[in-house]
């Protein structure tokens, strides 16, 4: 509760001689930007505006990314980390929203191979950064993958505190933090000789390095990995791993099988993280979807896919058995032929968007973030807009906000809100890189024609209460005032919460910039 404040026996201001209650409710119809405003005119203010209960109430609509720990509710924090957070996250906002961004500060991480990278990915925070690389030994036919994990809490200091090499072609990834951000799951999808395989390894992140390296590179034993085998399934043909992803205590692992007639069926594997082994969702929830797309959020499934120019959102209850709420990977596992299916059940709700009347939908892939928030952004680039008129359409991208499922919520009387995103013409949109809540997006444009590349920048929402800003522009252009052309970039990273971004080079360099 909050304790009444008393600092002086002098008289104070009608205002503050009122009830807390309402001095709360007053200060909550205010923005965080009045509060700071208000805690430098007197000591009484001030002692009001560091309260914890105050901040807690503020940070409830404050509508962006905060840079707090992972797995840590703002609520638990106290009025000075709140109100810390708060304001990094502000200066941001203010930098981003200008027409041109100010850089706060750019490195070179050193220690690279001159393999490319083929992906890349932050934890939440921008402290830890994942790096793929696709690596061919001199002499021999096969390719491995090389996978390293990087300290990046200092910029200019950048060390490694995991460097594997692997056997097999990398397929996809997921890179996720572990409860109090010492440790994080590591899995990955291979494809080797026999078919495509999952690795998954527990790396801790609590190295210590030398303060006198330059620029330490610290390799260590990665720990042995589970291996999972996709199991068999009755549909014939190769199976080919396109997205790992790791949500509540489940590895979420899609799949495509290519048939001999060329067809080709999406479909799904679900493992817990402490037992497996992998096992397909029955066929029936995901044969006829299309660009399937799988998250998981508050105990529900949910799948993302499109039909023709029709976005669908379609939800299920989790399985009782990937609710388990331990969190690391035990001895290895090799998946077997069991193919009883996991049964969904009934589907809970289903939302959908059609594109509206003019616009035709060629994309080839839905970006759906990791953690909803008060929606869910579903964004496509690659869109016809046929009102154009001439002989070529023009293409933009699209953006739609389903809703976050909550009992009794009628999913046929919701209508989505959604957008167009502008694209200049001649170009195409690479390496998108949505936030983890979809709050920023950036993404490389590369121009047709002259071949030149420029980084652009997107935003959803705002400061503005119960107001959806959108923000569109240039983040980098083609040739910036930096050690680097953006026409030799070939892999971008983004951490939306604190506005870092990483750029991987044809020639194995990485730079990473910051705009917080």
């Amino acid at each position: 509760m909050l304790q009444r404040i008393s600092l002086s026996s002098s008289p104070l201001p009608p205002l503050l001689n009122l009830p807390d209650d309402i001095l709360i409710t007053i200060a909550l119809l205010l923005s965080i930007q009045d509060i700071l405003s208000l805690k430098q005119t007197c000591r009484v203010l001030h002692a009001f505006g560091t309260t914890d209960y105050l901040w807690h109430r503020l940070i409830e609509d404050f509508g962006l990314p905060l840079d707090i720990p992972q797995n840590v509710a703002p609520n638990n924090l106290s009025a000075d980390e709140v109100q810390e957070a708060a304001i990094k996250a502000m200066r941001l906002e203010l930098n981003w929203r200008k027409p041109v961004s100010s850089i706060k500060a750019s490195a070179k991480v050193q220690g690279m191979t001159q393999e490319q990278c083929v992906h890349m990915q932050f934890l939440p925070g921008g402290k830890w950064l994942l790096t793929v690389e696709r690596y061919h030994r001199l002499l021999m036919t096969r390719f491995t993958t090389r996978m390293s994990i990087w300290s990046m809490a200092d910029l200019a200091r950048p060390y490694r505190v995991l460097n594997v090499e692997l056997k097999g072609t990398y397929r996809a990834s997921a890179f996720c933090p572990l409860k109090g951000g010492s440790s994080a799951i590591l899995a990955v999808g291979l494809h080797e000789t026999h078919g495509d395989v999952v690795e998954v390894r527990t790396i801790s992140l609590d190295q210590e390095w030398d303060a006198f390296v330059p620029y330490p590179t610290m390799s260590f034993t990665a720990p042995t990995p589970k291996r999972l085998l996709l199991p068999e399934h009755p549909v014939p043909g190769n199976k080919v791993i396109q997205a790992i992803s790791i949500m509540e205590n489940t590895l979420i692992v899609s799949v495509a099988i290519c048939g001999s007639h060329a067809d080709v069926s999406s479909h799904i594997l679900l493992a817990t993280v402490d037992s497996g082994p992998l096992k397909w969702v029955d066929p029936k929830y995901t044969h006829s979807i299309n660009l399937l797309q799988a998250r998981i959020h508050k105990g529900y499934l949910y799948l993302f896919g499109q039909n023709v120019n029709t976005t669908e959102v379609y939800v299920y209850p989790l399985p009782a058995r990937f609710r388990s709420k331990r969190s690391a990977f035990s001895s290895i596992h090799n998946g077997g032929n069991d193919t009883n299916f996991i049964d969904l059940g009934d589907c809970l709700a289903k939302y959908e968007h059609t594109l509206p009347r003019g616009l035709r939908s060629l994309s080839d892939f839905l970006h759906v973030p990791l953690t909803f928030t008060s929606s869910i952004p579903v964004v496509m680039f690659n869109v016809a807009d046929v009102r154009t008129g001439g002989s070529r359409s023009r293409f933009v991208g699209y953006i739609i906000h389903f809703p976050v499922y909550a009992r009794g919520l009628p999913s046929k009387l919701y209508s989505p809100a959604s957008s167009r995103i502008l694209c200049s013409e001649d170009t195409s949109q690479q390496f998108v890189q949505l936030g983890d809540t979809g709050c920023r997006m950036v993404w490389l444009e590369h121009d047709l024609e002259s071949g030149r590349n420029r980084i652009l920048k997107f935003e959803t929402g705002g400061m503005e209460r119960g107001r959806s800003q959108i923000l569109h522009g240039l983040l980098l252009p083609p040739q910036p005032d930096l050690p680097f052309v953006l026409s030799a970039c070939n892999a971008l990273a983004f951490d939306e919460i604190t506005g870092r971004l990483c750029l991987a080079f044809y020639d194995g360099s990485l730079h990473a910039l910051d705009f917080a």
